[in-house]
């Protein structure tokens, strides 16, 4: 299911030429969301639907105490008679998942009203609103290569984990009490992003950062921001894309490939929602008095330039696409 500009450092050298000709090093060091244990506040989830053994695997990002930033795609069509979600907290061997349903009469999905399979990215969001530490729990080990299945532990095992592992107690501490990221506030100006970009890829627990070597921009007709590929792949949808100095700029959605020219030379772009004016009044809307909680930084003029580049390749290819289906 899948539907960046290098590290700042900023040294200031001051040589005093007093006696003993002092000299001091001030570094200031923006790179502040480079580790796994930065990105606590994302986790991947599955979707259960009624009726069907099989589950749809995508991911989450926290951005508030009880709601949680995802793909529309994730979600919009799995849970439109109801669903299960199951987030799973941690990384450790032993970890818990917390389960959710959602219904129709008690909704926990809240999807873009504006959204639609047949549009590429531009409303491809949805919130998730679970208070995962009052949530059902199941607690378990994950399966290895010697036993190729998960087996359930009860709580009183898993606190007894706990308290003999310091690095996964202070894993499930962050996820607890998380330290939440700001948000990036887009205006409806086509921009450069002048951050380096990363993601986090969890399959199965297991946590990976990807750095973006490459130019992100975002664009006003597309709805939607995108850089180069740098390997995001199917079942990291929802997945927040974090700048190195610690802001929430977007929300995984997809990718695609374009090919051009009698050389069929392709080049895979990959696509982002970002927190523009559309996307900001539906989770206004949503999320009442809770959006007004969260920290909120406007990405112009200090995250963003004007963007001097045309975007004319993919902004075709995307219509194109478009109207096909």
């Amino acid at each position: 299911m899948f539907k960046r500009l290098g590290l700042c450092v900023l040294v200031m050298l001051a040589v005093l030429a007093l006696q003993g000709q002092v000299s001091v090093l001030f570094v200031v060091d923006e790179d502040k969301h480079s580790k796994k244990e930065d990105f606590w506040h994302t986790f991947e989830y599955y979707i259960v639907e009624p009726g069907k053994t099989n589950a749809g695997k995508c991911q989450a990002t926290r951005i508030a105490k009880n709601w949680f930033a995802t793909a529309a795609h994730c979600v919009a069509d799995r849970c439109k008679n109801g669903c299960t979600l199951r987030m799973d907290l941690l990384e450790q061997p032993t970890s818990v998942f917390v389960s959710a349903k959602h219904t129709a009469k008690k909704p926990i999905i809240f999807v873009h009203p504006s959204y639609s399979n047949e549009e590429m990215v531009a409303h491809d969001f949805a919130l998730l609103h679970m208070d995962i530490a009052n949530l059902p729990s199941r607690y378990y080990v994950r399966a290895t290569e010697k036993q190729p299945y998960h087996v359930d532990i009860s709580r009183a095992q898993f606190l007894a984990f706990l308290d003999k592992n310091t690095a996964a107690r202070r894993e499930f501490y962050h996820v607890m009490h998380p330290d939440l990221p700001p948000i990036l506030i887009f205006d409806d100006v086509t921009r450069r992003i002048d951050r380096t970009l990363s993601v986090i890829s969890i399959f199965d627990g297991k946590r990976d950062i990807l750095k973006d070597p490459y130019e992100a921009y975002y664009v006003k007709d597309l709805g939607f921001a995108y850089t180069q590929n740098f390997g995001i792949k199917q079942g990291m949808s929802g997945s927040g894309v974090m700048t190195n100095t610690g802001e929430l700029a977007g929300i995984i959605s997809a990718y695609l490939t374009i090919t051009i020219g009698g050389n069929e030379k392709s080049t895979q772009y990959f696509m982002f929602a970002v927190f523009n004016p559309e996307l900001t009044r539906f989770m206004e809307e949503t999320m009442g008095s809770d959006y007004y909680k969260m920290d909120r930084k406007d990405a112009s003029p200090n995250y963003v330039t004007r963007s001097k580049t045309g975007h004319s390749e993919i902004i075709q290819a995307v219509h194109r696409l478009q109207k096909k289906k």
